[in-house]
């Protein structure tokens, strides 16, 4: 039958041509739309799990309101190839404010122990030539602290803070900063000044033979040149090196002289304290101020690694006497981890009297001596008399402010990753850590304070916003300023919602949710490809056939 004026057989010609050609098109186009529905939420996953290349966390940006910025430029190898044995190349830019401080070429290598095995690691970086950054003075060396377990980002700062406000010869100063790697986000660290030898931090003459040492019976059997005490602890040796003093150009001690003299005062102190020969005999060989104001510090900040295992820095004048300090390493101090029965997260409680790591404790021997604690004691009516507490409580709300935007960009990439005693969000962060520290330093004063003295009311006046010039650089202290009145003693405690106890990295409310969109959009992806293909294959099979039919249709035609 003849439709529309139209021939049978023509009909099939055409339609199988058209049709034909019609399902080699829908073919080609259903793979481009496979290859993008496939792609496009795995880009979306990437995306909301992995945050370091998103378009808002850009140095330019973040380096406007205040903040530090640093852009480390590997010089063609994978971050992968940083270790922590060997210096690596690259060049850098440091910002702040918006301002360009230093661009220079330097060395990169891993630092840290058990941080180092996080993948938010930390770094040390050493200049080509000496570099003044902050205004902290020149030097070649500067330490990047990833904070990882630390929720607040600030438990590093506020140590360091306060040291500053103890009588120690050298206090490493800080400032947070956003760090870039080969233009990826990496997150928000603290860089700090090295505990080293040198006129501008820790003024001693190591030419001279004073040296600078660690105690860490955790890391430290394995150093070069370290050594083991008469009580069992381990020191290691870190400034200067055997290179340094063993110079050519070196002519006054050698490094062997030097550590020899060390580890001798060091096994006569402890003898003296194990043996208990008493206050005149021991503190022949230890400056006893520095060490009043050590054990205060690290009682205040229960930090259990300083319960001697590591961290623990101390130097010897060779012509005189061993001196506490520089303080290091308080990411897990102040309720940062709920360990030891509790006793880590319980702001009551003498830290070093507790010694629940068993290892060789001298303030255990030390605190026989009714001497040393008369001097802890008159010593913290000093502190706390001086307003000293109350300028952290005030310092640390500062810092609340000031990091709340760093806070969300980094917790954006890392969650709550490694964080042990995890809370419900920053400001929950931020209160658990006053509140331990409010709550310490009340117990503290229980029991070291018989008098009546009230603290004196504080204000604190950190350096303003302005964008500083190249020729002058920033001060240290980086917000607005703020007034605090004295903290109580009866302010509230740790929240019981807080305590953790578990290691195992708590990944955090709005990481888990991205990550569940990125999996549900990769899912759909997915079935969506599937079902692309499928139908690309029915329609390239029905070409087929259409084809097949066509010539058949010929052959009867003929």
């Amino acid at each position: 039958m003849n439709h529309n004026g139209f021939n049978g057989n023509i009909d099939i010609k055409k339609g199988g041509r058209m049709t034909g050609r019609l399902s080699l098109v829908s073919a080609v186009l259903a793979s481009i739309l496979a290859v993008i529905t496939l792609v496009s939420p795995l880009k979306t996953g990437y995306t909301a799990v992995n945050a370091r290349s998103s378009k808002k966390n850009d140095p330019a940006t973040l380096s406007e309101d205040g903040f530090a910025v640093l852009e480390i430029d590997l010089d063609g190898y994978p971050e992968d190839d940083i270790h922590r044995s060997t210096w690596k190349h690259i060049t850098y830019t440091l910002r702040w404010d918006g301002q360009v401080l230093s661009e220079e070429s330097a060395q990169i290598k891993g630092r840290g122990n058990y941080t180092w095995g996080m993948p938010k690691r930390p770094y040390a970086i050493k200049c080509d030539k000496k570099t003044d950054w902050f205004g902290f003075g020149a030097s070649r060396d500067w330490v990047l602290l990833a904070n990882i377990t630390d929720q607040t980002q600030m438990r590093n700062l506020i140590a360091l803070t306060l040291a500053s406000k103890f009588n120690f010869d050298f206090t490493p100063q800080c400032r947070p900063a956003h760090v870039f790697i080969d233009g990826k986000y990496n997150g928000l660290y603290l860089i700090t000044e090295k505990n080293e030898i040198d006129k501008e931090r820790l003024k001693i003459d190591e030419l001279r033979g004073d040296m600078l040492l660690e105690l860490d019976n955790n890391y430290g059997g394995g150093e070069p040149d370290s050594f083991q005490s008469v009580m069992g602890n381990t020191f290691v040796p870190k400034d200067p090196s055997r290179e340094e003093l063993d110079a050519e150009e070196n002519e006054e001690v050698s490094f062997r002289q030097a550590l020899k003299n060390a580890r001798d005062k060091i096994n006569a102190f402890e003898t003296g304290i194990s043996q208990f020969k008493g206050f005149a005999e021991f503190s022949q060989y230890m400056d006893m101020d520095s060490l009043v104001e050590w054990y205060i510090f690290n009682e205040i900040m229960k930090n259990d690694d300083t319960l001697f295992n590591s961290s623990i820095y101390l130097y010897n004048d060779y012509d005189g006497v061993l001196h506490m300090g520089p303080v290091w390493d308080y990411d897990l101090a102040m309720g940062g981890i709920d360990r030891n029965d509790g006793k880590n997260v319980d702001p009551t409680g003498f830290m070093f009297l507790e010694n629940y790591w068993g290892r060789p404790n001298w303030m255990e021997c030390v605190l026989k001596s009714t001497t040393f604690n008369k001097m802890v004691r008159d010593r913290w009516k000093e502190l706390y008399s001086s307003g000293t507490f109350e300028y952290i409580a005030a310092f640390l709300e500062v810092q609340r402010e000031y990091l709340r935007k760093a806070y969300d960009v980094n917790y954006e990439l890392w969650n709550n990753y490694g964080v042990f005693v995890p809370s419900d969000s920053f400001d929950d962060a931020v209160d658990y850590l006053k509140n331990f520290i409010v709550n310490r330093v009340s117990w503290l004063n229980s029991q070291w304070n018989d008098s009546d003295v009230t603290p004196e009311p504080v204000e604190i006046t950190p350096s303003p916003t302005a964008k500083p010039p190249r020729t002058k650089a920033p001060s240290a202290d980086p917000a607005a300023s703020a007034t605090a009145a004295p903290e109580t003693a009866h302010t509230t405690g740790p929240d019981a919602s807080h305590e953790g106890g578990s290691e195992k990295p708590d990944q955090g409310r709005k990481g888990g949710n991205d990550e569940w969109i990125g999996y549900v959009l990769l899912f759909v992806g997915l079935t969506a490809g599937l079902i692309t293909v499928s139908l690309t294959a029915y329609l390239i099979i029905t070409g087929i056939k259409e084809k097949k039919l066509k010539r058949s249709g010929d052959r009867s035609g003929k």
